[in-house]
């Protein structure tokens, strides 16, 4: 008998430790909950989880007449559907070290009536997008806003996971780098990211390279590596008609691409 316990104490020991870990973790059966997440499509790939937490913005390539621009995220409710519609409540967080937007006059505001009623899960349904207004003040010229914003508890929601429950967009009126020239294009591709890099590709090819065209050229291979190709012949070409003087970006590092 003694021997039985001692064998089944490291069982005994796994179980309360699982226990323990699941007491980390939310569970979902006894209240609603809301929180950011992936697009629908790729919901149930966890690589995929904080793929849009961060999206970046820009109203250079835009028209003078243009005055705001709405990014969308994507936010579910988890513990099942209501018969009635769920609205829930966003506030702004500010980020220390950058310049936050500031509501009503680089975005509106969540509980501006002219967007308030968008943020709610509809009756029916677990899952919608979230707009956000960006409105094209003039400082945007020459600086860079950051808009953080979280999701909070009200009378239809709790907080989900706490990784989940914010989403950030970083914009300007300047030339920035596009979200599609993300880290695996960097590296296989275009190299790090520089304005007088951007400038360049523009410059060369005649093409925006803003977000649209990069994921455009991104969907075939043979396309980006001829475009890869282009640039990279321009530079080696300009760098040759500028002997001892090659093309640096705004921090002085020379350009290149992989």
């Amino acid at each position: 008998m003694k021997k039985i316990f001692l064998t089944l104490l490291p069982l005994i020991a796994l179980l309360f430790t699982a226990c323990d870990q699941d007491s980390n973790y939310l569970i979902y059966n006894d209240n609603a909950y809301i929180q950011f997440g992936p697009a629908e499509s790729r919901i149930y790939t966890t690589s995929y989880n904080l793929s849009d937490t961060t999206k970046l913005q820009t109203f250079y390539y835009e028209e003078a007449q243009v005055t705001q621009d709405t990014v969308f995220f994507d936010i579910y409710a988890i513990g099942g559907t209501s018969t009635v519609d769920r609205p829930f409540t966003l506030v702004q967080e500010n980020v220390a070290g950058t310049e936050n937007a500031v509501a009503g006059e680089d975005y509106f505001a969540f509980t501006d009536a002219k967007v308030k009623g968008n943020y709610v899960i509809k009756a029916g349904e677990v899952h919608t997008l979230v707009p956000v207004v960006l409105l094209r003040s003039a400082k945007l010229k020459t600086s860079t806003q950051t808009l953080k914003f979280s999701v909070v508890e009200n009378d239809n929601f709790k907080v989900g996971e706490l990784t989940n429950n914010w989403r950030k967009v970083i914009f300007s009126d300047r030339l920035s780098r596009p979200n599609a020239w993300d880290a695996n294009t960097a590296k296989y591709y275009l190299g790090d990211y520089s304005v007088v890099k951007h400038r360049f590709m523009i410059d060369t090819t005649g093409d925006k390279w803003n977000e649209e065209f990069i994921v455009y050229i991104k969907t075939d291979f043979s396309m980006l590596t001829f475009y890869k190709n282009t640039v990279k012949m321009a530079l080696v070409n300009y760098n040759n008609a500028h002997p001892g003087n090659p093309l640096k970006d705004e921090n002085g590092v020379v350009v290149a691409f992989p």
